[in-house]
């Protein structure tokens, strides 16, 4: 196999005819990463004159005269032809060994198995456990097990099929919230590249990113119509008088509950009933209280969620959302993903892809609240096979796990060497 650089149109081409093309393997995506201290490369393996594998790998230099590279999503060949992964991983290695690469990180959109997240379990993919096998035998490195989010990309990621969605099969409680929203004075609307501030402010929290970073993520993908940013705000007046029918009929309740309890004081459950419906009133005077006070000071509306998607082929991905969490009674998240939903549906996305979740689904787990969110929505959730270092030089990629390079470059994302 001959290996070489390709042009950036070339490589785009091949990338949105393949089976295993992202957003991630792009010229654009490149662009992008190429003002973050990566340089990018487009890589194209031949075989009798014929393009039949290529790769955006993002190179950097990780220590003195060593390189390594990260092709995300990447390579994109077909995986399961086992001849041609060997080909290409050999003379792969022979290229960039000549050029100081001490190795390349992928994380290949392969499925691994299906997830049943109700009950946590799997079905596997055979074939894909073949090709687990051939990579270690092409020396890949596994890297541990990325159950949260230890690894640059997700492991798990939620997958809607938008063309069998259905609102009557979304579970009831998520039925009822969606139904009580168009009362809150929320909105949703198109921004562009002058509200990228308000959605750095509602994600910055979760993201190790500057803002510059969504000013060329955004501005490099628009300029191919491949983006879409929405903010939702809520109209304070409005919501405030959500807020006070809220209270009305919360008091009702209240009043039942106290004068059923004085007729049965030792009746636990309407002491527990009596007790919530406390809190509650105690909840929404408080955030009339907040509203209030902001409509005083002048403030009618605010941003309150806000996600980017990124369009390629026939999959809407939510590349970032986020939303305040004060005025949980609003659901913003609710409504955004509810409304960029039928957006998409409605423009003829086949597919939706809401972002990684975690592969633990236990009552225990920190991202528990975001597993049960995105999983409301019924999707179909794929494990992918997992992050792995391909090995270019087996003695530099030594020097610099024993230098702790490798532990410096990637611990602030919580990546995890094995160490064998």
């Amino acid at each position: 196999m001959v290996i070489k650089e390709i042009s950036r149109t070339e490589f785009d081409s091949f990338s949105k005819n393949h089976p295993l093309g992202t957003f991630y393997q792009t010229s654009m995506y490149g662009e992008v990463m190429s003002k973050c201290g990566y340089t990018d490369l487009y890589i194209g393996g031949y075989l009798n004159d014929t393009l039949v594998a290529g790769a955006l790998i993002l190179s950097k230099n990780i220590s003195l005269n060593v390189k390594y590279g990260y092709s995300p999503r990447g390579f994109i060949l077909d995986y399961s032809d086992l001849d041609l992964l060997n080909d290409f991983s050999k003379s792969l290695r022979k290229y960039f060994n000549k050029k100081n690469y001490g190795f390349i990180k992928i994380n290949p959109m392969v499925i691994y198995s299906d997830v049943n997240a109700k009950d946590n379990t799997k079905k596997v993919n055979e074939t894909a456990v073949r090709i687990f096998d051939d990579l270690v035998n092409n020396k890949y490195q596994k890297l541990k097990n990325n159950v949260y989010f230890e690894s640059l990309l997700p492991k798990y990621n939620p997958i809607l099929n938008l063309k069998t969605f259905n609102y009557d099969n979304l579970d009831k409680k998520l039925q009822s919230n969606l139904e009580k929203i168009g009362h809150k004075g929320l909105n949703i609307y198109k921004g562009d590249i002058y509200n990228l501030n308000d959605l750095y402010e509602l994600t910055k929290r979760k993201e190790d990113v500057s803002p510059d970073f969504y000013k060329y993520l955004y501005k490099t993908f628009n300029e191919k119509n491949m983006i879409d940013l929405f903010l939702v705000d809520v109209t304070y007046h409005t919501y405030l008088e959500y807020l006070q029918e809220e209270v009305i009929i919360e008091l009702d309740i209240n009043e039942r509950l106290n004068k059923l309890f004085q007729q049965d004081p030792k009746n636990k459950q309407i002491y527990s009933e009596k007790m919530l419906s406390d809190k509650k009133l105690n909840e929404l005077h408080s955030e009339m209280a907040d509203v209030n006070e902001k409509i005083l000071r002048g403030i009618t509306k605010e941003t309150v969620a806000g996600a980017l998607v990124i369009k390629y082929k026939n999959v809407a991905t939510i590349y970032t959302s986020g939303f305040i969490k004060d005025y949980k009674r609003l659901l913003p998240n609710h409504y955004l993903h509810y409304m960029l939903i039928n957006k998409y549906k409605q423009e003829g996305y086949y597919f939706m892809d809401l972002n990684g979740i975690t592969g633990n689904n236990s009552k225990d787990n920190p991202y528990k609240g975001l597993n049960d969110f995105k999983l409301s929505w019924n999707p179909k959730v794929y494990e992918y096979i997992g992050e792995f270092d391909f090995i270019i030089s087996q003695n530099k990629y030594a020097l610099l796990w024993s230098t702790h390079a490798l532990h410096r470059e990637f611990d602030k994302k919580d990546l995890k060497y094995t160490e064998d």
